[in-house]
């Protein structure tokens, strides 16, 4: 097997991939790499899910409005032509006459109504108001959503592309591992179980390279779902990175500010509020209603039955009072229906706040635990780092085989591997954790683009 000095330690092709994961920028640059920023602008331009949110805002925001015209004066225009032509045959009456006569009359007018009391249109209106509350914090949870949502995939996808890496680096060691013991078998220095075992082994790594370069390809497919763009090469994350402990270190108090201000809590709290006030709105169809008309016509006749034409004005000014007495039972369905979803909508709030407790207290302990475990798998990479060092030295005297350096060299690379992926479940905890209280925005994850390496 071939080795390569790296400093005065000797270190194969499988080790020497520990150096991409710990130092950072070990891959090959492509022409021009995604920051995590560049994929989050792109998601907010193009990403279906926050777009249909926005509609869905002002969608509601319209049904404000139109909630409010419910109360506003309403002013309406008529207009009538109409053509008679008669003909008495015949009549008793001598005010009528006989003979016959063709004439036309024109008639128009506006109706004025202004509603004075209806309670329904009161409670829906205010209704509305609540509801255009809710969706502006439908509208914050996608935008936070987004965030964690971009920042997860951006993640997934440079774990992928870190497993892509050492399935190839591993595949190229053992590959000189099976050409090392090809040739020792030919020479009959090894039997052929061993020959078999670096086979197999050499099978297993090409099928993982198939099965890691198909996650990348779903990894980076993923975000192009999210940016509409296509995404090809990304940003690697920095070797040093600033982590520390959530402030106030006390699950409780962050806890507590979830409680206040997780904008999905918020969101429920509206929605109890509106099914209130549809509980309000339904019971207004047992009260009377009030309306003010005013109308005005004119009629101009050319003609008529009395012989001579005329023209009359008419302005008329009515107070309008409805008394609804019984309507087969609807109204008192109505309401009991709304009070049921009004006690529905109580118990999703409910859900809503054990779900929020729930996570924030999965991501403040999140957040601890990946700091446990970069600390652990710190000293895990220094111990296997020596174990390494050990096998190579002890395989270029004759102590090891090259199977024990390939699995030493394999167990440091899995090693640093597990040491990556801590770092990036500390920083998507991190943004979890201002998720879950409502606090999280779009400058904690510029704060966060300031640790891949640009």
């Amino acid at each position: 097997m071939e080795f390569c000095v790296f400093g005065k330690v000797r270190l194969s092709l499988v080790a020497s991939v520990c150096a991409v994961f710990l130092f950072g920028g070990g891959f090959p640059e492509a022409s021009r790499a995604e920051s995590l920023m560049d994929v989050y602008l792109q998601a907010q331009q193009n990403d279906p899910l926050l777009k249909g949110a926005y509609y869905q805002q002002l969608s509601v925001k319209e049904g404000q409005r139109q909630a409010l015209a419910q109360l506003l004066p309403t002013l309406t225009a008529f207009g009538e032509y109409t053509d008679t032509s008669q003909d008495i045959k015949s009549s008793d009456n001598t005010v009528y006459g006989s003979g016959s006569s063709d004439y036309d009359t024109t008639t128009y007018g506006l109706t004025l109504t202004q509603p004075l009391f209806r309670w329904d249109s009161i409670a829906g209106y205010q209704k509305s108001k609540v509801e255009s509350l809710q969706a502006e914090a439908e509208y914050l949870v996608a935008q936070q959503e987004l965030i964690t949502r971009v920042a997860g995939l951006y993640l997934d996808a440079l774990s992928a592309r870190d497993q892509l890496h050492y399935v190839e680096t591993e595949m190229a060691a053992v590959e000189k591992h099976y050409e090392l013991a090809s040739g020792r078998h030919q020479m009959g220095l090894i039997p052929v179980t061993d020959l078999h075992d670096a086979k197999a082994r050499l099978a297993t790594i090409r099928a993982k390279a198939i099965e890691a370069q198909n996650q990348l390809d779903d990894a980076l497919q993923a975000l192009s779902e999210v940016t509409g763009t296509t995404i090809t090469d990304l940003n690697d994350l920095q070797a040093s990175i600033p982590l520390v402990s959530p402030e106030p270190a006390d699950v409780a108090t962050w806890t507590e500010s979830g409680l206040e201000q997780n904008p999905t809590i918020v969101l429920h709290q509206h929605a109890v509020e509106a099914a209130r006030r549809e509980v309000s709105r339904q019971r207004g169809g047992h009260y009377p209603t009030l309306d003010l008309i005013g109308s005005y016509s004119d009629e101009d006749t050319d003609d008529s039955l009395f012989g001579g034409g005329s023209e009359v004005e008419n302005l008329d000014i009515t107070l309008e009072l409805n008394v609804p007495l019984y309507q087969g039972g609807e109204i008192s369905s109505r309401v009991r229906q709304s009070q049921h979803e009004l006690s529905y909508a109580e118990q999703e709030l409910t859900r809503q706040q054990r779900t929020v407790t729930r996570q924030v207290r999965a991501a403040y302990l999140g957040v601890q635990t990946s700091l446990s475990r970069v600390e652990a798998l710190q000293q895990s990479i220094v111990s296997n780092q020596l174990a390494l060092e050990a096998k190579q030295e002890g395989f270029m005297s004759g102590l090891y085989t090259s199977l024990n350096v390939l699995d030493a060299e394999r167990d440091l690379s899995l090693v640093s591997i597990d040491y990556a992926r801590a770092r990036y479940d500390y920083i998507l905890n991190s943004l979890k954790l201002r998720q879950a209280v409502g606090t999280l925005a779009d400058s904690d994850l510029a704060e966060i683009d300031l640790w891949f390496i640009q």
